[in-house]
């Protein structure tokens, strides 16, 4: 039995708030998605019927283009977050968690950045 307090046992054990700023940014990206998927299912909704060149049209919108922009962005960074979380809970050795770290970033920028340069180019009329 020891006499030292609990808090004196666990100083110097790292930090106990790493973590919290992965997990708050991890809801907060739920959170705009769900909003991000309301709008996203009106706009569907709405366009329901209409032939190309209309919904072409609704799309290219400055609005609608920036909240394609903005959807693709915050998706692509919360699977970020998802695969980071699951990466680190399940590989065990330090240089493949790296490695695949690395690629996941990689992937969701590269696949954000598609998803921007179609939407501009929808927008912009090229």
């Amino acid at each position: 039995m020891s006499m030292q307090d609990p808090l004196a046992q666990v100083r110097g054990m790292g930090s106990s708030r790493g973590g919290s700023h992965h997990w708050r940014s991890q809801r907060y990206s739920a959170l705009l998605l769900l909003l991000l998927s309301a709008w996203i299912l009106w706009v569907g909704v709405s366009l329901a019927g209409v032939d190309y060149a209309t919904a072409r049209a609704a799309m290219s919108a400055p609005f609608n283009a920036g909240m394609a922009i903005f959807l693709a962005g915050t998706l692509f960074y919360h699977a970020q977050l998802g695969l980071q979380v699951v990466i680190e809970d399940y590989v065990h050795i330090d240089a493949v968690e790296f490695v695949l770290l690395i690629v996941v970033r990689l992937a969701c920028l590269a696949a954000f950045l598609v998803s921007a340069i179609a939407a501009l180019k929808l927008a912009l009329g090229a």
